[in-house]
Protein backbone atom coordinates (compact mmCIF):
# COMPACT_ATOMS: atom_id res chain seq x y z
CA UNK A 1 0.00 0.00 0.00
CA UNK A 2 2.81 2.40 -0.62
CA UNK A 3 1.90 3.76 -3.30
CA UNK A 4 -1.92 4.23 -2.05
CA UNK A 5 -2.43 7.98 -1.65
CA UNK A 6 -5.86 9.76 0.56
CA UNK A 7 -7.21 12.06 -2.03
CA UNK A 8 -10.40 13.20 -0.30
CA UNK A 9 -12.29 13.09 2.37
CA UNK A 10 -16.04 14.14 3.47
CA UNK A 11 -17.87 13.92 6.85
CA UNK A 12 -21.35 13.37 5.04
CA UNK A 13 -23.06 11.59 2.29
CA UNK A 14 -23.75 14.16 0.05
CA UNK A 15 -20.42 16.22 0.02
CA UNK A 16 -19.00 12.17 -0.49
CA UNK A 17 -21.01 11.86 -3.66
CA UNK A 18 -19.52 14.64 -5.03
CA UNK A 19 -15.51 14.56 -4.26
CA UNK A 20 -16.43 10.99 -5.38
CA UNK A 21 -17.53 12.60 -8.73
CA UNK A 22 -14.76 15.32 -8.80
CA UNK A 23 -11.67 12.82 -7.65
CA UNK A 24 -12.63 9.13 -9.42
CA UNK A 25 -10.95 7.12 -6.80
CA UNK A 26 -9.56 3.16 -6.17
CA UNK A 27 -11.23 2.49 -3.47
CA UNK A 28 -13.44 4.53 -1.05
CA UNK A 29 -13.93 3.87 2.35
CA UNK A 30 -17.20 5.06 4.83
CA UNK A 31 -18.48 5.01 7.83
CA UNK A 32 -21.67 3.34 8.46
CA UNK A 33 -23.28 6.16 9.94
CA UNK A 34 -23.07 9.79 8.49
CA UNK A 35 -25.15 12.49 9.88
CA UNK A 36 -26.97 12.84 6.35
CA UNK A 37 -27.64 8.74 6.10
CA UNK A 38 -25.63 5.53 5.72
CA UNK A 39 -22.39 4.22 4.44
CA UNK A 40 -24.48 1.17 2.43
CA UNK A 41 -26.96 3.22 1.22
CA UNK A 42 -24.00 5.25 0.10
CA UNK A 43 -22.07 2.65 -1.58
CA UNK A 44 -25.31 1.63 -3.11
CA UNK A 45 -25.09 4.88 -4.77
CA UNK A 46 -21.03 5.15 -5.71
CA UNK A 47 -21.32 1.84 -7.11
CA UNK A 48 -24.75 2.25 -9.12
CA UNK A 49 -22.18 4.99 -10.81
CA UNK A 50 -19.54 3.08 -11.09
CA UNK A 51 -20.31 -0.94 -10.36
CA UNK A 52 -16.68 -2.20 -10.55
CA UNK A 53 -15.92 0.55 -7.46
CA UNK A 54 -14.30 -1.04 -4.19
CA UNK A 55 -16.32 0.23 -1.14
CA UNK A 56 -14.79 -0.49 2.29
CA UNK A 57 -17.41 0.20 4.81
CA UNK A 58 -16.37 0.47 9.02
CA UNK A 59 -19.12 0.13 11.18
CA UNK A 60 -21.28 -2.12 13.80
CA UNK A 61 -20.26 -5.96 13.50
CA UNK A 62 -24.28 -7.15 13.36
CA UNK A 63 -26.01 -9.39 11.10
CA UNK A 64 -28.14 -7.66 9.53
CA UNK A 65 -25.72 -4.70 8.20
CA UNK A 66 -23.52 -7.65 7.01
CA UNK A 67 -26.21 -9.10 4.67
CA UNK A 68 -27.22 -5.31 3.68
CA UNK A 69 -23.45 -4.54 2.64
CA UNK A 70 -23.01 -8.20 0.73
CA UNK A 71 -26.30 -6.97 -1.25
CA UNK A 72 -25.13 -3.74 -1.73
CA UNK A 73 -22.00 -5.01 -3.55
CA UNK A 74 -19.60 -4.09 -0.50
CA UNK A 75 -15.99 -5.25 -1.05
CA UNK A 76 -14.93 -5.31 2.85
CA UNK A 77 -16.60 -4.36 5.83
CA UNK A 78 -14.86 -3.69 9.45
CA UNK A 79 -16.06 -3.67 12.46
CA UNK A 80 -15.69 -0.12 14.04
CA UNK A 81 -13.12 -1.70 16.74
CA UNK A 82 -10.48 -2.74 13.72
CA UNK A 83 -7.10 -1.83 14.14
CA UNK A 84 -4.79 0.00 11.71
CA UNK A 85 -3.24 -3.23 10.83
CA UNK A 86 -7.01 -4.81 9.86
CA UNK A 87 -8.28 -2.05 8.11
CA UNK A 88 -5.32 -1.33 6.01
CA UNK A 89 -5.42 -5.16 5.15
CA UNK A 90 -8.83 -4.51 4.08
CA UNK A 91 -7.56 -1.57 1.70
CA UNK A 92 -5.10 -3.84 0.40
CA UNK A 93 -7.48 -6.44 -0.47
CA UNK A 94 -9.91 -4.19 -2.72
CA UNK A 95 -6.76 -2.12 -4.39
CA UNK A 96 -5.90 -5.79 -5.42
CA UNK A 97 -9.84 -7.20 -6.64
CA UNK A 98 -10.72 -8.37 -3.75
CA UNK A 99 -12.63 -8.21 -0.82
CA UNK A 100 -12.19 -8.39 3.23
CA UNK A 101 -14.94 -9.59 5.26
CA UNK A 102 -12.33 -11.15 8.52
CA UNK A 103 -13.53 -13.59 10.76
CA UNK A 104 -13.03 -11.05 14.14
CA UNK A 105 -15.91 -9.19 11.88
CA UNK A 106 -18.44 -12.10 10.99
CA UNK A 107 -17.74 -13.89 14.56
CA UNK A 108 -18.97 -10.28 16.19
CA UNK A 109 -21.94 -10.49 13.64
CA UNK A 110 -23.07 -13.87 14.34
CA UNK A 111 -22.58 -13.53 18.25
CA UNK A 112 -25.93 -11.13 18.10
CA UNK A 113 -28.66 -13.11 16.86
CA UNK A 114 -31.77 -10.94 15.69
CA UNK A 115 -34.68 -10.90 18.02
CA UNK A 116 -37.31 -13.72 17.75
CA UNK A 117 -41.58 -12.68 18.75
CA UNK A 118 -41.76 -9.58 17.20
CA UNK A 119 -44.13 -8.56 14.16
CA UNK A 120 -43.41 -7.90 10.89
CA UNK A 121 -43.39 -4.11 11.22
CA UNK A 122 -41.58 -4.57 14.17
CA UNK A 123 -38.79 -6.65 12.77
CA UNK A 124 -38.53 -3.93 10.12
CA UNK A 125 -37.82 -0.97 12.39
CA UNK A 126 -35.52 -3.13 13.95
CA UNK A 127 -33.62 -4.17 10.77
CA UNK A 128 -33.94 -0.63 9.49
CA UNK A 129 -32.68 1.39 12.55
CA UNK A 130 -29.90 -2.15 12.94
CA UNK A 131 -28.20 -0.68 9.13
CA UNK A 132 -27.51 2.25 10.41
CA UNK A 133 -30.85 4.46 9.13
CA UNK A 134 -32.15 7.29 11.33
CA UNK A 135 -35.57 6.66 13.00
CA UNK A 136 -36.49 10.23 10.07
CA UNK A 137 -35.43 7.64 7.37
CA UNK A 138 -36.87 4.91 8.59
CA UNK A 139 -40.68 6.51 8.62
CA UNK A 140 -39.82 7.85 5.15
CA UNK A 141 -39.08 3.90 3.94
CA UNK A 142 -41.98 2.93 6.10
CA UNK A 143 -44.88 5.65 4.41
CA UNK A 144 -45.32 6.58 8.93
CA UNK A 145 -44.61 8.89 10.92
CA UNK A 146 -41.24 9.25 13.18
CA UNK A 147 -43.98 9.12 16.35
CA UNK A 148 -45.00 5.48 14.99
CA UNK A 149 -41.60 4.39 14.72
CA UNK A 150 -41.02 5.61 18.32
CA UNK A 151 -43.76 3.65 19.12
CA UNK A 152 -42.69 0.56 16.98
CA UNK A 153 -39.28 1.32 18.97
CA UNK A 154 -40.66 0.82 22.23
CA UNK A 155 -42.30 -2.59 21.90
CA UNK A 156 -39.77 -3.73 20.68
CA UNK A 157 -37.61 -2.79 23.62
CA UNK A 158 -40.26 -3.71 25.92
CA UNK A 159 -40.08 -7.43 23.98
CA UNK A 160 -36.12 -7.58 23.51
CA UNK A 161 -35.33 -6.44 27.52
CA UNK A 162 -34.76 -3.23 26.33
CA UNK A 163 -33.88 -3.64 22.57
CA UNK A 164 -30.51 -5.32 23.53
CA UNK A 165 -28.03 -4.01 20.39
CA UNK A 166 -31.21 -1.26 18.67
CA UNK A 167 -29.50 2.19 18.32
CA UNK A 168 -31.52 5.11 20.33
CA UNK A 169 -34.54 5.87 18.23
CA UNK A 170 -35.33 9.61 19.44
Amino acid sequence: MSNAELTGRTASAVEAQRVFQTLAPDVVTVDLQLPDGNGITLAERLRATRPDLPVLVIGATAHRLLERALAAGVAAYVGRDAGVVEVAAAIRACLSGGGSYSAHTLNAALRHPRPVGLSRRERQVYDLLRAGHSPVEVAAELGVGESTVRTYVARVRAKTAGGGDLPQAG
